[in-house]
């Protein structure tokens, strides 16, 4: 009897979804582990995974152990969570958490995805932290001033910084953790891999508070600019001590990155580093790298230890106080430039160090014009030319050594010249061009009426302008813009002179001229057109100058071509011209994007992305394909996002993959037609999109007055949202005024909601005639079903409710006449089947359906639900 007892008991606080035993409390539900938290329960164990509706918040004061026992906390975010936190905890001041043995995933804030730390004590032991994005900075760990972090064993893997509010550079960035001034952060045995800072540096660790690394592994790490592996600012300490691995980590657009140290910081060595590699970069370029050393690494020599990122031009040695250098390995009179490329296999660009001997090149002294002959040319000083010229045909390249410049009023680069641009590791070499001194000259590239040749932009800090009717890099007045690589650098190229008669983008071609082939690998990339110009793409046309639109593709093709595979780009188009495609009646023909942060912002009249403004005299046609990255389109007045501008239908618009934000103005959709015109054409299979209207215009489909898209979902995340809310104005449709729909498919797995989830047999309904909806996978949360019979060997389908997909088909269970999961009454016959079938399948004391190779009905509370 006692047996049986105790045995009851146990069944009981199973049923009721919570166990105690020996001062812990057992948790099944979110809501369970919420309510102990706030309890101030202090050793808490998941018997269960968690998906969290919210982030899950330590209070003030209170001291909480988590032993997740190997399960995790989940907030399954695609896209940013700001009204619910979006971290999977935040730690308030002076609260501690010791956290062990699990994973947390899937959170999307503002400051870091996976936890934020606001001045309390974090203690994480064997903690896998995968799968998070910070917008700001920390996409795993955000560590603020006051805040302590402790953590043992465990991993921060593949999450992303997005450094969106970049004000000061250092002070974003962080992929897996960011560190703050103040704060205090020690590792011990954690590995930190396949990390992203977006924009800024510090791929794995963006230090600037106390940080000590005990024996852990950094690799795999990316950052747009300084310190893959780790960024460690000036004031910042950064102990290490064990065997630590950094090495693998890449930044400075494809070059090794894995430690960077601003200037005056040094690593201080408090232990043995025993068969550790550690790579090296310091701002300072040269100069002693550590203290401590010598104390607690005698005998040993540095360069076993330490490898300069640069090996190439740098090494590792032991000053006067046996303590580790770095040093200039280069022989006098030697120069070295980095060449990058694009690897196809990484998806990313390589960069390589290359070197020129004495005699190999010639150094640029300044004059007014000089003609160079395919060739080295440096510029170590401040130098200045009227016009630079490239003659003879073949490769011209042009070097920028650190803190040096070159200024001049035009760089000619037409026909079968190529201009090849390198520069140093800093990029502050520059480049400086002032195409308004001339007529119709592009910045870099043609003269009028002539063809533009061949420019690849390795690095360097450049910054130009056309002349009248011309662009900043690419074509003269009335030419096209030639081809244009861009592989790195920090780039601001303006179209010349903003006025009715002339234009031309920022990047591509001048007044009536066609992009050319441009492609972008990577930079940081400023582009600007003047009067009715693409900021990248098409010059314009002058007043109904009668010019058809670029074709700009994946591949080279006639017109001209534009391809975005990474970098972080702004366009902006001026008046009645896009940011990226078409200026004042032309289209923005075919533009592809892979991957990068591309930010585009249409000029009055035209879209951010596709065509600009047009008159009744062309069809506008534009064909844009995103397959990755983050797209942010704004339309000017009366154009759409993504799509026409004023009086522009929409374009053919297929997204795959990736984060896009379309947002029209005036009276533009948010993908689609400009005012007056309709919506295209708009194909989505995955990705997170979402599309704003303005005023009278659809999330997707027309502008005011147009028809709607033809529209087809069948994956990825969509929130459509029409510029207004009122009577007439559609989430997917036409814009207001119309009552042409278009077509709407969607996918088979797809489900619906707006102020309420929709039936399936709604779906399309509540799209057209919602202002706000989202269209997303179905987490089938409801079914119905269909039956060939009614007893026990007869077999029922679940269906869901929301999105029409069928289940494998089950037996009935009967329990007095009714199926205890289906419900259907038994009519035919008395047999009976109890919980426990013939085939395996069970339910647990929680009304869970247990089997391995069953997809999950879930009675619980009297309700139905979908594992």
């Amino acid at each position: 009897m006692k047996k049986l007892l105790t045995l009851l008991a146990a069944l009981f606080c199973v049923a009721t979804g919570w166990a105690q035993a020996n001062a812990n409390i057992t948790v099944y539900t979110e809501e369970d582990l919420r309510a102990a938290i706030e309890d101030g329960s202090k050793d808490i164990i998941l018997f269960q995974s968690i998906a969290l509706s919210g982030t899950l918040e330590i209070p003030t004061g209170k001291t909480i152990n988590i032993n997740l026992s190997s399960k995790t906390l989940n907030r399954s975010l695609d896209e940013r969570d700001y009204d619910h936190g979006g971290q999977v905890i935040t730690v308030r001041k002076d609260a501690t958490l010791n956290l062990s043995q699990g994973i947390l995933t899937g959170g999307w804030g503002g400051d870091s995805g996976g936890i934020l730390n606001e001045g309390g004590t974090v203690n994480l032991t064997n903690i896998t932290i995968m799968g998070c994005k910070g917008d700001n900075r920390g996409g795993g760990i955000v560590n603020r001033y006051g805040s302590t972090l402790t953590m043992t064993g465990g991993s921060i893997k593949d999450n992303t910084s997005y450094d969106i509010k970049v004000h000061d550079s250092d002070t974003s960035g962080g992929g897996g953790i960011f560190n703050a001034e103040g704060a205090t952060a020690t590792l011990k045995n954690v590995s930190i891999t396949g990390n992203e800072a977006k924009v800024t540096g510090g791929g794995g660790i963006c230090n600037w508070g106390s940080l000590t690394l005990d024996g852990c592994t950094i690799t795999g790490n990316t950052c747009e600019k300084n310190g893959g592996g780790i960024y460690n600012f000036s004031t910042a300490t950064l102990n290490m001590k064990g065997k630590m691995t950094i090495t693998d980590n890449i930044g400075k657009e494809g070059l090794k990155h894995n430690v960077f140290l601003k200037e005056n910081a040094v690593i201080t060595v408090t232990g043995a580093l025993t068969d550790s590699k550690i790579g090296i970069t310091l701002e300072d370029e040269t100069g002693t790298f550590t203290s401590g050393y010598k104390a607690n690494n005698s005998g040993v020599d540095p360069a076993t230890i330490f490898t300069p990122d640069l090996s190439e031009i740098m090494a590792v040695s032991p000053d006067d106080n046996n303590e580790a250098q770095l040093t200039n390995a280069l022989p006098d009179g030697d120069i070295y430039y980095i060449e990058r490329s694009w690897d196809d296999a990484s998806k990313s660009v390589k960069a390589e160090i290359k070197i020129l001997k004495s005699g190999d090149y010639t150094t640029l002294t300044g004059g007014d014009d000089i003609t160079i002959q395919p060739g080295y040319y440096v510029v170590k000083d401040d130098v200045k030319y009227n016009k630079i010229q490239c003659t003879e045909g073949g490769n011209h390249s042009l070097i920028l050594c650190d803190g040096a410049k070159i200024t001049a009023d035009f760089v000619q680069v037409e026909d079968d010249n190529e201009l090849d641009i390198y520069a140093q590791t800093s990029n502050t070499g520059q480049l400086v061009v002032n195409g308004a001194a001339l007529s119709f000259h592009a910045g870099i590239g043609s003269d009028e009426d002539k063809t533009a040749g061949t420019i690849i932009i390795h690095g360097g800090n450049i910054n130009t302008n056309g002349s009248s009717g011309a662009a900043g890099i690419g074509g003269g007045y009335d030419s096209n813009g030639g081809t244009i690589t861009i592989y790195g650098g920090i780039i601001h190229a303006e179209g010349g002179d903003n006025n009715h008669s002339y234009s031309g983008a920022g990047i591509g071609g001048g007044s009536h001229g066609n992009s050319g082939t441009i492609t972008i690998y990577g930079g940081n990339i400023y582009a600007k057109s003047s009067w009715a110009g693409a900021g990248i793409g098409y010059g314009g046309n002058e007043e109904g100058g009668g010019h058809s639109g670029p074709v700009l593709s994946v591949s080279p093709v006639s017109g001209g071509a534009i391809t975005i595979y990474g970098g972080t780009i702004e366009a902006h188009g001026s008046t009645q011209g896009a940011g990226i495609g078409g200026g004042y009646d032309a289209g923005g023909g075919t533009i592809t994007i892979n991957g990068g942060i591309v930010k585009a912002w249409g000029g009055e009249e035209a879209a951010g992305i596709g065509s600009g403004l047009n008159h009744d005299m062309f069809n506008l046609t534009s064909k844009i394909t995103v397959n990755g990255g983050e797209v942010y389109a704004y339309g000017g007045d009366d154009g759409a996002g993504i799509g026409g501008g004023y009086d522009a239908n929409g374009a053919d618009v297929t997204i795959n993959s990736g984060y896009v934000y379309a947002k029209g103005n005036g009276n533009g959709a948010g993908i689609g037609g400009g005012e007056d015109a309709d919506g295209g054409t708009v194909t989505i299979s995955g990705g997170y999109v979402y599309a704003k209207g303005s005023y009278g215009g659809a999330g997707i489909g027309g502008g005011e007055g147009g028809d709607g898209a033809n529209v087809t979902i069948t994956g990825g995340t969509v929130h459509a949202s029409a510029g207004s809310g009122d009577t007439g104005n559609r989430a997917i449709g036409p814009g207001y005024g119309d009552d042409v729909y278009g077509s709407l498919t969607i996918g088979d797995l797809m489900m619906v909601r707006a102020e309420r989830m929709a039936s399936a047999v709604e779906r399309h309904d509540m799209c057209w005639y919602r202002t706000d909806v989202h269209v997303e996978m179905c987490t089938h949360q409801d079914h119905t079903y269909t039956w060939s019979g009614t007893t026990a060997e007869d077999t029922h389908t679940e269906v869901c409710g929301y999105c029409t997909t069928p289940f494998v088909a089950e037996e009935h269970i009967f329990v007095n006449g009714v199926c205890t999961v289906c419900g259907v009454e038994e009519v035919q016959g008395s047999k009976f089947k109890v919980q426990c079938s013939d085939s395996g399948v069970t339910y647990n004391l929680s009304g869970q359906k247990v089997s391995d190779d069953y997809k999950g009905i879930v009675i619980k509370n009297g309700k139905k639900y979908v594992k």
